[in-house]
């Protein structure tokens, strides 16, 4: 516990938690998952419930409207009015540092999820491919055989043959099931190849395929809100505004020419 804080934002007696469910979006690949998480979290009002902070998280703060904030995981609760499955949501302002770090919070994270009696762990991420669809495709792991008929062999979902998914997204769901038998699923968006390499991608169009995918298999009582056209503006203002601040700082003179210390920067 040495390693981290916990803020705590409300009471929530466990008694009163009804047949929940965690849906996990960490940052990752074109924050796909922490997209559609944040996304989810508006859409259904969900109220902030922890925040955990991390010495391994980057060592820096953060800005927003000139208010400092320490990097954290954030804990989030929904109350399902209908009595189904409550859900806790979670989601951070950055990975851990290192893969020790990353290991560290995800089994933290899995012992809190324990503790909350989570039924299903639900994991959003991004899967690279060369040839992206014009309707990304969703790809899925579980550590069930049983969740397999109900994703892939209905055509829901495409299976991953190979590979690893690294970070909390991956890590989470699988510390669950092997240290408290807590089942997990994995799915993973398409996105292009090229955002692996280039960590200024945001891929809304991926997040949205999560959410509707989400909203169908879950029945979570949220509104279709956004379009391919719509998702394609909102892509291309976030592109327009991001290439507006690189010009900005082009533009930057250095006050001091003869001090190699005193050089532009920007942190966000």
């Amino acid at each position: 516990m040495r390693d981290f804080r916990i803020i705590q934002h409300m009471h929530l007696p466990l008694e009163s938690v009804t047949n929940p469910i965690c849906i996990l979006g960490m940052p990752g690949i074109a924050d796909v998952g922490k997209f559609a998480v944040d996304q989810i979290i508006g859409l259904l009002k969900a109220k902030p419930f922890l925040e955990i902070i991390f010495n391994d998280y980057p060592a820096g703060a953060i800005v927003d409207n000139s208010i400092l904030s320490a990097p954290k995981a954030e804990i989030i609760f929904w109350k399902d009015p209908q009595g189904l499955r409550d859900i806790f949501l979670i989601t951070a302002d950055s990975q851990a540092l290192n893969p020790k770090g990353i290991y560290k919070i995800s089994d933290f994270i899995a012992g809190l999820l324990k503790k909350f009696g989570i039924k299903l762990m639900v994991s959003l991420g991004a899967f690279p491919t060369n040839n992206q669809s014009k309707t990304p495709s969703i790809f899925f792991s579980t550590t069930n055989k049983k969740f397999i008929n109900k994703f892939i062999s209905d055509g829901v979902c495409k299976k991953i043959k190979k590979g690893v998914i690294v970070g909390a997204n991956g890590l989470i769901p699988t510390l669950l099931k092997a240290r408290f038998d807590i089942d997990g699923i994995v799915f993973l968006a398409e996105t292009d190849n090229i955002a692996v390499i280039n960590d200024e991608i945001t891929d809304l169009k991926a997040s949205i395929s999560l959410i509707n995918l989400l909203k169908e298999s879950f029945q979570l009582p949220i509104e279709k809100k956004y379009t391919m056209a719509k998702i394609d503006e909102i892509t291309k203002n976030l592109q327009n505004k991001k290439e507006k601040l690189e010009r900005e700082l082009d533009s930057f003179q250095i006050i001091d020419k003869h001090s190699e210390e005193k050089r532009k920067s920007l942190y966000i």
